[in-house]
């Protein structure tokens, strides 16, 4: 379901005229929740994640996808800002693709990695990827926010629990 508004138009042989002027989807999904490691590193990742969602949610299936890579990449890179935070102009500024090489932890990288793969799958006339699809590439970016949250809260904990001697 959706609605249209429309204005009057012309008046012709055949009657009034009406013009679409819009529409408008609805906006009831139910939105992904992530957990306040995540929500504190990236302001705007939920925000984009969940509009891509609410674009998938509505049957827009062509542009989903490079919403959920702008998500990916927004989480991405913020997660490096709040790693090295001298050198957020720098993060910023870079390629997807140069971000995620610089990422330490090899869970996060290799799994944000092939989700740049199926990103630009979703952005690209051609795919490289035939047997991968949005499923596949919002399974790959849960896997780097479920990494993101291991690593952060490991650094809390050995931060907060010292070894006794």
């Amino acid at each position: 379901m959706f609605v249209a508004y429309y204005s009057p138009g012309a008046r012709g042989h055949l009657g009034d005229y009406f013009c679409l002027d819009r529409t408008r989807l609805p906006l009831k999904i139910e939105y992904t929740e992530f957990s306040e490691v995540v929500n504190k590193i990236s302001k705007q990742f939920k925000r984009i994640y969940n509009q891509a969602l609410l674009a998938e949610e509505n049957g827009l299936d062509q542009i989903c996808g490079p919403g959920y890579g702008r998500a990916l990449e927004f989480l991405v890179k913020d997660y490096l800002i709040a790693q090295s935070p001298g050198e957020e102009e720098k993060i910023k500024s870079m390629w997807l693709k140069s971000a995620i090489d610089r990422i330490d932890n090899g869970n996060i990288k290799d799994c944000a990695e092939r989700a740049a793969w199926l990103r630009n799958d979703e952005t690209h006339y051609v795919r490289i990827w035939q047997d991968k699809d949005i499923e596949h590439l919002k399974d790959l970016i849960g896997l780097v926010v479920s990494w993101i949250e291991s690593e952060e809260k490991t650094k809390k904990y050995k931060q907060e629990m010292k070894k006794k001697t």
